[in-house]
């Protein structure tokens, strides 16, 4: 594990995006991300008039204010699945797609292409994937709302979590999705079916705020998700195939049409706990009860390098090594 020196470029706050390419680490700080494919721009929110903001990345730089969106209230959250496509929700709870104008490779506007109705209270998370043409919105209702990226237009609704969702990820290999809700990570397919669940048992202070996936023969053959918590401990867990007792049938039930299980039994996916990384107990080699909450993750493109931001404004990166 080693500390990742952004230089003049560093965040000034919580790290809120990381994108690793080829050549360096880029990465913003809370209510900003980074659009592609160069990443060298950036839209921010959060802002007391509810407006949003086109800047340069790694300068204070505004290209263009957007105060069409205050309309919606107050942004909570947003993505950029492509160059010109930026969806934002809050507190209205509307999710809201919007087509980022340009002339000459320079911003004129942002217009809405559609706003998606759903959700009965604030949407706190969005995660998209263009491969799969998948967004999934994560609301204090509870709920996690799929949506078809390219027709924008409803899929599917997650059945409840037992708490408002607080962060969610989607693999761009496989279509997995990942949602957190406080203490309780879930894992589903990519059309919604759901292939394990946990309640953590950490309590408050391990809330999720954060989570990616890794898949990869660096780290595993099956799924690994990785999980930041507000105690500062990033927790990587793997699924494992578990063979569960089928009860014997009875009489009415082996008459039916349903075949009986062969063996007695069928397998289920579980989430087990693999690892946790501690960043304190890396520096100084000890545990800390104050260690900065994690609030940023993502992992490199060979799949090897794990890197973690926190509330200070600092990344770590983890190797799949050590």
């Amino acid at each position: 594990m080693y500390l990742f020196s952004l230089g003049s470029e560093s965040p000034k706050g919580a790290i809120g995006h990381i994108v690793p390419t080829e050549k360096t680490i880029l990465a913003v700080e809370k209510n900003k991300v980074l659009l592609p494919p160069l990443w060298n721009r950036t839209f921010s929110w959060g802002f007391d008039d509810f407006s949003c903001c086109l800047g340069n990345y790694g300068s204070d730089k505004i290209l263009m204010t957007f105060e069409n969106l205050a309309a919606w209230g107050r942004c909570l959250c947003a993505i950029c699945p492509t160059s010109t496509m930026i969806v934002t929700s809050g507190a209205s709870a509307v999710v809201c797609v919007w087509e980022l104008s340009m002339v000459k490779g320079r911003p004129r506007g942002l217009c809405l292409r559609q706003a998606l109705y759903g959700h009965s209270q604030a949407v706190t998370c969005l995660a998209a994937s263009v491969a799969f043409s998948l967004l999934v919105s994560g609301s204090q209702d509870a709920t996690c709302i799929l949506w078809d990226l390219d027709l924008l237009s409803y899929v599917a609704r997650l059945p409840p979590h037992q708490e408002g969702i607080s962060a969610i990820a989607i693999s761009d290999i496989s279509g997995t999705i990942v949602s957190c809700a406080g203490a309780h990570l879930s894992l589903w397919n990519v059309n919604g079916q759901p292939l394990a669940s946990i309640t953590t048992a950490w309590g408050p202070e391990g809330a999720i705020n954060c989570c990616c996936l890794m898949e990869g023969p660096a780290w595993d053959t099956n799924y690994v998700i990785i999980t930041g918590s507000h105690d500062g401990i990033v927790r990587i867990w793997k699924t494992e195939d578990v063979k569960m007792s089928v009860p014997r049938q009875t009489a009415a039930e082996e008459t039916s049409v349903q075949p009986p299980s062969p063996r007695g039994h069928k397998w289920e996916k579980n989430l087990a706990l693999s690892r946790e990384l501690d960043v304190s107990l890396a520096l100084t080699g000890k545990p800390s009860k104050t260690s900065p909450a994690v609030t940023a993750l993502a992992v490199s493109r060979n799949q090897t390098k794990l890197l973690v931001g926190d509330e200070k404004g600092r990344i770590f990166c983890w190797s799949a090594e050590g």
